[in-house]
């Protein structure tokens, strides 16, 4: 289960292995929260035992130049923005690099070997005067291990980043997969692309604003085009020949690869906008990708082209061949988590062979104490959701927080049931803080409202499942008494899900639905539910407010840790409260 030290014991066996044959360690994590985490295992084993280490977020997430800046630059812009003053000698943290000598040797050494938490990284960049991203590059050149979010193991030119600058390749490196429960929907979620009126609105204004004016014409017969397709169409499936065809108007293919160039490079453009410190094309690009991205799936059966009632989809709905591609060259692969079950549907589901694999599980006593109560008497089903429904969950979360000794963590499907249940929660306790997991959250303010949450005795947290504070997140300790989950973040039905549904049905038997719909959304339950549970000799509770949760098939995937000890009804606020106090007491 979570909290039982999985990451550190991986860490340590797999650093070993590597050691005893001459071997580097690669380990990607889903979100930059969990690689700030491995990062704390690997500062505390420095401690002990000699070892480089190194770790890398974007390179937006580094750039003291823009920091310097009184004009924000978006991470969509940054590629420009970064490439335009490094090539320009703009950037005077890049350029002293070829100066620094023997400062940057020593400098790059320490930073391997005492890795550094993110701000203190960024605080001995700008006292070197040199880019932080590159001094963090440069220690995982020499790393025993490297630490990096998936994006730098699936996107293709990210990847080339960690290769070494010596003879040491993939072949060579054990990859360790962090929370590989995720894979699928990560790699699905990252191949599907949407192209709506709205986007080719952005590019044509765009090409106006920058006098493309050719580039204006395409965009509005592509936008009329889109606009039929949109009404014209009830078949959620589109032919992608077909709409090829349509958008070249008779051209030939030539034709439509110079449209894409011109959309995707923008260059004279692009480079005008950084340096007068103007808005990048970036709807332009967008629109380019999604049109190159289609042509160059024409003959693959694998990618489908979709629509909605507002928008154009290009789905890859087998992301196995892509997991693949990124993994086959490694020494070994150790795919690790804790909501991995049933581990048959799980390697299939990323294209493993079932002969290939070799299933690891660790069975023990566990030495903490979960009670699960599991209500049956509401739930978020979407066609129940309604006002009534809140008020009548939010009295229940109420009842829970007024009963334990300490703080609460409530974890909900979505965004939207999340901005629902928030003022619910509030007017009926306004004397209990709640924190609250906003969209579009960014990487420093969870941090400070995660750090408020700790540092507080009695409050409320409400995030999301399968968000960041449900996964990768802590709380050791006191600092949480209970986990609430409401609800399954079961996905709602879209093109892109029958066209995933239709592949499946069509490759094998059809378990589609448990692989695609249910599992991940138990896993993102059953993860959250784990949260408070960091601790030998923790006493806490579970509660699963939704009577899907009792379904035979849903228990049936419930891990036993949450079953132990389960009761299970339809239950009052008082009823709630009262269970609540025997079990602390």
């Amino acid at each position: 289960m979570s909290g039982l030290g999985k990451t550190a014991a991986v860490l340590c066996g797999t650093l070993l292995a590597a050691r005893e044959e001459n071997l580097r360690v690669l380990y990607a994590c889903r979100t930059k929260r969990e690689v700030t985490r491995v990062v704390e295992e690997l500062s505390l084993l420095q401690t002990r035992r000699t070892l480089r280490a190194g770790y890398l977020f974007s390179k937006h997430d580094y750039c003291l130049l823009m920091r310097r800046s009184s004009r924000p630059v978006p991470p969509e812009s940054f590629k420009w923005y970064c490439n335009f003053n490094v090539s320009n000698n703009l950037c005077s943290y890049f350029l002293n690099l070829s100066l620094l000598g023997e400062e940057l040797t020593d400098a790059v050494k320490e930073t391997s070997s005492h890795v550094p938490i993110h701000s203190k990284l960024l605080e001995r960049g700008e006292k070197l005067h040199v880019c932080p991203y590159e001094l963090g590059r440069l220690a995982t050149l020499q790393a025993d291990i490297t630490v990096i979010p998936y994006q730098y193991l699936f996107e293709e030119g990210a990847r080339s980043v960690l290769t070494r600058e010596s003879s040491t390749n993939a072949s060579r490196t054990i990859l360790v997969i962090d929370e590989a429960h995720n894979l699928r929907d990560f790699l699905r979620n990252s191949m599907t692309f949407t192209m709506t009126p709205e986007l080719l609105g952005h590019a044509i204004a765009e090409t106006r604003t920058f006098g493309l004016e050719r580039l204006t014409g395409s965009l509005q017969r592509l936008e009329g085009l889109v606009g039929k397709t949109l009404s014209g169409t009830k078949s959620w499936y589109l032919q992608k020949s077909s709409f090829i065809d349509e958008i070249r108007e008779g051209h030939d293919e030539a034709w439509l690869a110079n449209l894409i160039f011109e959309l995707t490079a923008c260059a004279g453009a692009a480079w005008y906008s950084v340096a007068a410190g103007k808005q990048l094309p970036l709807h332009v690009l967008k629109v380019g990708t999604f049109l190159g991205d289609l042509l160059a799936s024409r003959d693959s059966e694998t990618v489908i082209l979709a629509k909605s009632e507002d928008s154009i989809l290009l789905v890859d709905v087998d992301p196995t061949k892509r997991f693949t591609s990124a993994t086959k060259d490694f020494h070994s692969v150790v795919l690790l988590s804790a909501t991995i079950s049933p581990c048959n549907l799980f390697i299939k589901s990323i294209g493993i062979e079932e002969s290939r694999a070799t299933v690891y599980r660790v069975e023990e006593n566990l030495p903490i104490s979960v009670r699960t109560v599991l209500d049956t008497g509401v739930t978020t089903r979407y066609r129940l959701r309604n006002q009534e429904m809140y008020q009548k969950i939010a009295r229940k979360i109420v009842a829970i927080a007024n009963s334990v000794r300490g703080s609460i963590g409530v974890f909900v499907p979505s965004y939207a049931l999340l901005e629902s249940l928030v003022p619910e929660l509030t007017a009926r306790a306004p004397e209990i803080e709640t924190m609250v997991e906003r969209r579009g959250l960014s990487n420093q303010d969870a941090s400070q409202l995660i750090d408020d949450f700790k540092s507080k005795r009695r409050s409320v947290l409400v995030g999301v499942q399968g968000g960041r504070f449900s996964e990768g997140e802590d709380f050791k300790g006191d600092l949480m008494d209970a986990s609430v989950i409401v609800g399954l973040s079961l996905p709602p039905p879209s093109p892109a899900l029958y066209a995933e549904y239709s592949y499946l049905k069509r490759s094998g038997p059809n378990d589609s639905y448990v692989t695609i719909s249910l599992l991940p959304a138990l896993r993102k339950a059953f993860q959250a539910a784990g949260r408070h549970l960091r601790n030998p000799g923790k006493r806490g509770m579970v509660f699963l407010l939704d009577s899907r949760f009792a379904s035979p098939a849903v228990l049936e995937l419930t891990p036993s840790w949450l079953t132990q000890d389960m009761v299970t009804g339809d239950y009052g606020d008082e009823e709630i409260e009262r269970m609540t106090r025997e079990f602390f007491s």
